[in-house]
């Protein structure tokens, strides 16, 4: 062997030159033989001025006059769009595409996200006001409805759009999104907001399809150079949008109840008749809630929900006291449905039991339902935009043979701090409250009320615990693919879990919690979760260390 090598890696690699060559003649040729055969062999090159933007097009090479296709005797013209002219706009303008391309599959838009995709019939809709200033126009409808939809839906608190001058901080700004993305993918965003990615805040809003597809038809408009408006006067931020007011017309509401439609509220709450379906009911918020958890939750939320997705509400200080004062004294119990009387009472009959339990259903389905669902499995409507997963009633006797009586009532009666389970306690006289529970164990979790386990005592807590260093390895050895590294509850594997890992930054939960009660789902598990039982694998001291770290990471004190 010399120093040039063996002979046959010369021998190969002319091969591949050759094999290389012969490809590049193969595609030049066959992107030759398939090339568009324009009508008079010539490319017809096109220039129009919109708003001072010149705009070059080849598309009537293969559309002349407008036809839809070449040679198509049906579609000899474009249809008539007075009063409009196919002259001046070209076809780009309303029809997006890529107007200097050749090639047919680049000329409908380029493959990817289908921000130049070619738009045709109804979806010509989402061209108009890339033109126009945003404005009732006609054949526009469905897109003008679509902006209507989007400031009505509170989208503007989530996310900015250029001319509204407030709004954004939480989503992405969508000031120039149909710059960006194709019809499909703006609408597909609207109706699955967890499609991508898994994690996303933004709730599932109650569109129908229609609704969905009028709303990408808007933010389709939204460009980042519309021909409405120099770009000067984009620039300098001289684009406004029109107002649109939420209160239904004809409406005559009090300070307080008309706050709660200026303010958006009512885009997610519900509150008497009108249901946002995305976030609990107000209707009865002022005998369930105080006047500082309140006006907490308007001005922090996490503050009282830590991970709860509710934006903070803008508000002057005027408009929070009347909102709050209105909240507390006229979204009030008591809780209408049809009550009979009590099995104590004497003329007490068979028909009034009937009676009765059918009022408890309906008060476990005013009240319970929206979180808690209809089958009990703790899938409501309103489960996916909460912070905590409702507990599951449904094939979960395990977890409630575990839990005192006790411990329910005070549920009920104080609500669980930290979540989004409310205080009854005023709202439900203790009888009803009480056969509300009844109805729940007996009809979804399958065993009595008083039907209970005795657990086996925790290990005692020993006098010396791990340090901090110490703490924290065994936290990252047994916690950490579910709880994360800051306890947040997102660790790599907490998305494969339902309900998901607690958030053990919780701090008005844990404080809410004393320590037996942590070390007790530490040593036991939780039946229902992912949190499995950790009894005969950590010793005392790596128990109560655990414990400690919970109580470092929500910053609160043992009980």
């Amino acid at each position: 062997m010399n120093g040039s090598g063996p002979k046959w890696v010369q021998r190969f690699f002319f091969l591949a030159v050759a094999v290389a060559c012969v490809t590049t003649i193969t595609v030049v040729w066959s992107a030759w033989r398939d090339r568009p055969e324009h009508a008079s062999r010539m490319i017809a090159d096109i220039s129009i001025n919109l708003n001072g933007r010149p705009i070059r097009e080849h598309c009537t090479s293969c559309h002349p006059a407008g036809a839809s296709v070449l040679g198509d005797a049906d579609t000899a013209s474009h249809p008539d769009i007075a009063p409009h002219l196919t002259e001046k706009l070209g076809c780009t303008s309303c029809h997006l595409g890529e107007g200097m391309a050749l090639d047919e599959e680049i000329s409908h838009g380029l493959p990817g996200l289908g921000a130049r995709k070619v738009l045709q019939g109804r979806e010509l809709q989402a061209s108009c006001y890339r033109c126009h200033e945003l404005a009732p126009l006609p054949g526009a409808e469905k897109a003008w409805q679509g902006y209507r939809l989007f400031m009505t839906r509170a989208c503007n608190t989530c996310h900015h759009i250029a001319g509204l001058g407030r709004g954004g901080g939480y989503g992405p700004d969508l000031s120039h999104l149909g710059s960006y993305l194709g019809l499909e993918l703006i609408e597909d965003a609207i109706r699955n907001p967890t499609k991508d990615p898994p994690n996303s805040i933004m709730p599932r809003f109650p569109l129908s399809r229609g609704q969905a597809g009028n709303i990408s038809y808007f933010l389709k408009s939204r460009v980042k150079n519309p021909n409405y408006a120099t770009p000067m006067r984009v620039q300098a931020g001289l684009v406004h949008l029109p107002e649109v007011s939420p209160i239904p017309s004809g409406s005559k509401l009090s300070g307080g109840e008309s706050l709660l439609y200026t303010k958006h509220c009512l885009a997610c709450h519900k509150y008497r008749q009108r249901d946002g379906r995305i976030a609990p009911d107000l209707t009865y918020i002022g005998h369930i809630r105080d006047s500082a958890y309140l006006r907490d939750f308007l001005t922090r939320p996490t503050s009282r929900v830590p991970g709860a997705i509710m934006p903070r509400i803008v508000m002057s200080p005027d408009e929070e006291q009347t909102l709050i004062a209105f909240l507390l004294h006229q979204a009030v119990g008591p809780v209408h449905v049809s009550l009979a009387a009590e099995k104590k009472d004497p003329g007490f009959t068979p028909a009034a039991a009937t009676a009765l339990e059918v009022a408890d259903k309906r008060m476990f389905m005013k009240l319970c339902q929206p979180c808690h669902a209809a089958g009990g499995d703790g899938l409501g409507p309103l489960q996916p935009n909460l912070a905590n997963f409702p507990r599951a009633f449904a094939a979960n006797a395990e977890f409630f043979r575990r839990i005192g009586a006790d411990r329910l009532r005070q549920s009920i009666d104080q609500g669980v701090p930290g979540t989004s389970m409310p205080a009854y306690g005023r709202l439900l006289e203790p009888p009803a409250r009480d056969r509300l529970l009844a109805l729940i164990f007996r009809a979804f979790i399958g065993i009595e009320v008083s039907d209970k386990i005795a657990l086996a005592p925790l290990p005692p807590r020993p006098t010396q615990t791990f340090g901090t260093a110490d703490r924290d390895e065994l936290f990252s050895g047994n916690c950490f693919r579910c709880h994360g590294v800051a306890g947040t509850g997102s660790g790599p594997e907490s998305l494969r879990y339902r309900p998901q890992p607690r958030n053990l930054t919780n701090r008005p939960y844990f404080a809410y919690c004393n320590d037996e009660r942590i070390a007790r789902a530490i040593h036991d598990g939780i039946p229902g979760t992912a949190m499995p039982s950790f009894r005969g694998t950590l010793s005392a001291a790596e128990l109560w260390s655990l414990v400690e770290k919970v109580r470092t990471l929500s910053g609160t004190d043992g009980q």
